[in-house]
């Protein structure tokens, strides 16, 4: 038998004169392998879409079941549908039992629909509309420009609007992202202080929700587009305003949230976000944004780094580092005064800013 092949990089040294990075070993067949698994990743997204799509891991909740059962179930074929219950057990997002029956792993049972932390939306939108663009990201990332743009012919926002299927997909990805940090925002950060709060561009009121429910006597504000508010659930009481952050603020508040929106614009239109409520806030008020930090090296925060490049896929936004979070603060008439972490697993912060 003949040994694989390894490549020793111990002693090897760049051009820079730099050690090369790397483990000590590397089996060159393992390197293949582990390279044609990551390009085989379309594969798993497509099969993870088709199983969310046609609610899958809803009819294997109630117990397990064959392929033609299940696609009876689900208004699908048994052979091609079974050829792709076997990826997704190739992946450990279901098992097959000995008598051809397929169940839920734990990471299955979160592609239901009706569980607390469901990944089904999250799911559709990243297979049903993300992964479209994805064959546009070459020229894209030779020009400067949109790689959704170029694959669909409009901008992501202006795209979605006009199609219920995919904006219904995209809600749900981001109610389902909001439900998941919504409680790490609210055990991190105190808004006890505060006696009306402004959630700025947000969704059908998740975040927003949480954060009345932990603050007793907390009065609330949510704003949003009239398409998205529409499908709001919120506590008695709360102010539902149908409008653009582009456009303007409610003003009077003296805290005004906004959770995962800086990220989906470039510095120019996420200047012109933060202005807007620049000129809703009193001199007391506080500014306080919800998103990720970007790491300084890619292997310190893995999951912000591929929030980033979805960022770079879908629209002209990015995510920040602190610094950049503050020079951006500061070109709209704030001050960064702190960045209070939370538990989140996607490096998730909430940074504290106020007036200038």
């Amino acid at each position: 038998m003949v040994a694989p092949t390894t490549r020793t990089t111990t002693e090897t040294t760049t051009r820079t004169g730099h050690p090369a990075p790397g483990p000590a070993e590397l089996p060159a067949v393992d390197a293949a392998a582990r390279l044609s698994r990551l390009a085989d990743g379309y594969l798993v997204t497509a099969a993870l879409n088709v199983a969310a799509e046609l609610g899958v891991a809803d009819v294997l909740a109630r117990g397990a079941c064959d392929a033609v059962r299940l696609a009876a179930e689900v208004g699908a074929r048994p052979g091609p549908l079974h050829r792709v219950l076997r990826v997704l057990v190739a992946e450990g997002v279901l098992a097959e039992f000995p008598d051809g029956t397929f169940t839920l792993t734990p990471s299955g049972r979160l592609l239901r629909s009706d569980v607390p932390g469901s990944l089904r939306g999250a799911v559709r939108a990243r297979g049903g509309v993300y992964a479209t663009a994805a064959p546009a990201l070459p020229d894209a990332v030779r020009e400067g420009d949109v790689a959704f743009e170029r694959a669909r012919g409009e901008p992501f926002f202006d795209h979605i609007a006009s199609r219920p299927a995919e904006l219904a997909a995209f809600q749900a990805a981001m109610q389902d992202r909001s439900a998941r940090e919504a409680a790490d925002v609210v055990a991190a950060y105190d808004f006890g202080r505060f006696r009306r709060v402004v959630d700025v561009g947000g969704g059908t009121g998740v975040l927003l929700s949480a954060v009345l429910t932990a603050t007793p006597g907390l009065a609330g504000v949510l704003l949003d587009r009239a398409e998205v508010v529409a499908e709001a659930r919120v506590p008695e009481g709360t102010e539902v305003v149908a409008g653009d952050f582009f456009a303007g603020v409610p003003a009077g508040a003296d805290a005004y949230l906004l959770s995962r929106i800086l990220h989906d614009w470039d510095d120019a239109d996420a200047r012109r976000i933060l202005v807007r409520c620049r000129e809703a806030m009193g001199p007391d008020a506080t500014l306080l944004v919800v998103d990720a930090l970007l790491p300084e090296r890619a292997a310190d925060g893995p999951a912000v780094i591929r929030m980033d490049a979805t960022m770079l896929l879908l629209a002209t936004g990015c995510e920040r580092t602190a610094r950049q979070f503050g020079e951006l603060f500061a070109s709209a008439g704030l001050v960064l005064r702190r960045v209070v972490p939370t538990t989140s697993p996607v490096g998730l912060v909430v940074l504290e800013a106020g007036p200038a």
